[in-house]
């Protein structure tokens, strides 16, 4: 009876053991601008400071473009194209030239990457080895808004005043709309819509099924760089009177409208019931979603023109003056902060974050990998750290297409699966105790 028991707790723990290898937690790709297509900025995924500088990258091309990460490939637009980078050693996987400025960040679904470039054409390639999939040329002027894909749908929009829905398993234009004006917001999707603001000033939701107009807020400004996120019924976008706005989004009219002291460029992201977002103040906010009420506001950054990406408790963000910032969410307070060099062009763009590792990008064409510097926790760490950026830039080869057999895996294996380990160790540790 005794070894029968032995016997039957053996199993068991084997059996634990066993699930535990083979069920690794996986890292949340980010796959589009601001992550998803709401636009949220927010991963569950944990990086938490100090941060440690993995490797850096000199891409060889300047970029206004932010990286994108699936599947531990990064992706991520230049003046030459497309490249794809593998995340753990910042090598490049593969190019993709066209043949203007792919200033608008990729979007990745199914193992194809979307983009616009400066070149009129909105191109589909192979996410696996950058082979062209297939190309739409009917826009009349480029591409600076990013592409967002939902509901099989890849939406793109072009500087002609006009908007596409194309089919992702056909290619075929599902719908297509004349916005009437220039727009360089790149469109959010969610709740029934597909919103954006233009150079006119106006707010545009569109039916995201049907691409017909649903309503238009006149904010009265000369424009609106800033892309909006959708969150709980409501529409968050900055402009460039110095205004965030929240607007419904059933009727489209005013919710609230909270002012700085000038443009709000960076493109806010919502978390809990919180707007994060900064302004070319050299202030950085968190404004209550429902009243549009200050909860903190930091000043003294530079100006922010990066839109947020949110890590459990830590939002991170660029500004003007070169460095990366990290904030306690609930207090403002400063956990970290990094330089990302000493030339005029060397301030990043939106950053990402998949797994344990931070991304960043310079308009100089510098790319940054950061991971935690210790076990993610949900807990910020309390002082202020900074990085210096030691490590070796490794120069880009010629731009020429290679391919590439990356993991074709949901996500990857994140810092937790290391932890599991431990973990068995530990419980052999105490069986063998026990014995």
């Amino acid at each position: 009876m005794g070894n029968n028991m032995k016997n039957s707790r053996m199993i068991i723990i084997g059996l634990l053991l066993i699930s535990m290898l083979i069920t690794p937690v996986y890292a949340a790709d980010w796959s589009m601008f601001k992550k998803d297509p709401s636009h949220s900025g927010y991963t569950d995924d944990a990086v938490n400071p100090p941060l440690i500088l993995k490797w850096t990258k000199d891409i060889g091309f300047e970029t206004d473009s932010s990286p994108v990460v699936v599947n531990d490939v990064l992706y991520i637009g230049t003046t030459f194209g497309i490249h794809a980078l593998d995340i753990r050693s910042g090598k490049e996987l593969w190019t993709y030239h066209t043949n203007g400025f792919v200033k608008s960040v990729p979007t990745v679904s199914n193992d194809v990457v979307y983009f616009g470039a400066d070149d009129r054409k909105f191109y589909a390639v192979n996410a696996k080895d950058g082979t062209l999939l297939w190309i739409n040329d009917k826009a009349m002027d480029g591409y600076v808004a990013s592409a967002a894909v939902a509901n099989n749908m890849v939406y793109a929009m072009p500087k002609d005043g006009s908007f596409y829905a194309f089919d992702i398993r056909n290619r075929e234009i599902i719908w297509s709309t004349l916005i009437g004006k220039v727009a360089e917001s790149s469109p959010a999707v969610g709740e029934g819509i597909i919103a954006f603001g233009t150079d006119g000033g106006d707010i545009v939701a569109l039916d995201a099924s049907t691409g017909k107009e649903k309503w238009r807020y006149d904010s009265g400004v000369i424009e609106i760089k800033s892309s909006p996120v959708i969150a709980d019924g409501t529409l968050f976008v900055g402009s460039n009177d110095g205004s965030v706005y929240a607007i419904t989004i059933d009727k489209g009219t005013l919710k609230w409208k909270y002012s700085t002291s000038d443009n709000v460029e960076s493109s806010p992201s919502v978390k809990n019931g919180v707007v994060y977002f900064g302004s070319t103040d050299s202030n950085f906010f968190a404004l209550d979603a429902l009243t549009g009420k200050v909860i903190w506001k930091i000043p003294n950054f530079g100006p922010v023109l990066s839109g947020p990406a949110i890590s459990n408790d830590i939002v991170y963000f660029g500004t003007r003056n070169n460095f990366i910032y990290a904030l306690d969410t609930n207090t403002g307070k400063m956990l970290w902060k990094n330089s990302t060099g000493q030339n005029d062009k060397d301030y990043i763009t939106s950053p990402a974050i998949s797994g344990n590792m931070l991304f960043a990008a310079t308009h100089s064409g510098l790319l940054y990998a950061y991971s935690s510097g210790n076990m993610a926790t949900s807990t910020p760490t309390p002082a202020i750290e900074e990085t210096i950026a030691s490590p070796t830039i490794t120069q880009t080869a010629s731009p020429t297409v290679a391919t590439v057999k990356p993991s074709q895996t949901k996500g990857s294996p994140g810092f937790e699966f290391p932890v599991s380990i431990l973990l068995i160790l530990a419980v052999f540790g105490m069986y063998r105790k026990k014995k």
